[in-house]
């Protein structure tokens, strides 16, 4: 995948139609297979959450439905989170800085967060997190989609597939699409120079 797409926003250069759907294929699967990965860690959180003698873990993980076993994906947007009931309380900061599980570090253009607390209260921290990542992944998936069916399409409005183009993307979208007057390079006709000479030996 092209390393550009990590940027919030990039210009990418792409010799024809088909070298963006690629790029948009190989997306689609990163998505996919990072979905699948952060799930299964969460299901592990969730049952760790269950198991725990510790009633502040297991009463975050039981409030979260177990994600199944049985092979069909557990429906995560749909799933009560843990902190939902104390949504005031987590965001509320005290004067020092902190938020509940969290110190805050920040500097002039950046803040970041770092869990601080008991081994529970950050695994508790990482479940919510979790959702949230899971969830946003997700919900990127359809755009995705909709984004390579709309690009395959451009053929059958009088597009040509061979043609260069330079694609705007922002946060992994395309959301412009510049076509040039260049053909692909490989249809291009190339000029050859050829001559035979001789050369004197020297007595």
């Amino acid at each position: 995948m092209r390393e550009e797409l990590i940027l919030a926003h990039s210009v990418m250069a792409f010799e024809n139609l088909n070298e963006v759907l690629v790029v948009l294929d190989q997306s689609i699967d990163v998505h996919s297979k990072m979905i699948k990965r952060y799930e299964d860690r969460l299901g592990v959180l969730l049952r760790q959450a269950r198991e725990s003698s510790d009633p502040r873990l297991r009463s975050a993980g039981n409030q979260i439905p177990m994600p199944s076993t049985g092979g069909s994906e557990p429906d995560l947007r749909t799933a009560v989170r843990p902190d939902d009931n104390k949504k005031k309380q987590d965001k509320k900061r005290d004067q020092g800085g902190e938020e509940k599980g969290w110190i805050v570090l920040e500097s002039e253009d950046h803040s970041l967060k770092l869990a601080t607390g008991s081994e529970t209260l950050i695994a508790s921290n990482e479940i919510s997190i979790l959702f949230k990542i899971i969830e946003t992944l997700k919900s990127k998936l359809p755009a995705l989609e909709s984004s390579r069916k709309l690009l395959s399409d451009l053929p059958s409005q009088g597009f040509r597939a061979d043609q260069r183009l330079r694609v705007v993307f922002k946060d992994g979208l395309p959301k412009y699409v510049l076509p040039t007057t260049e053909a692909q390079t490989q249809n291009q006709k190339k000029f050859w120079y050829q001559e035979s000479f001789r050369i004197a030996v020297l007595k």
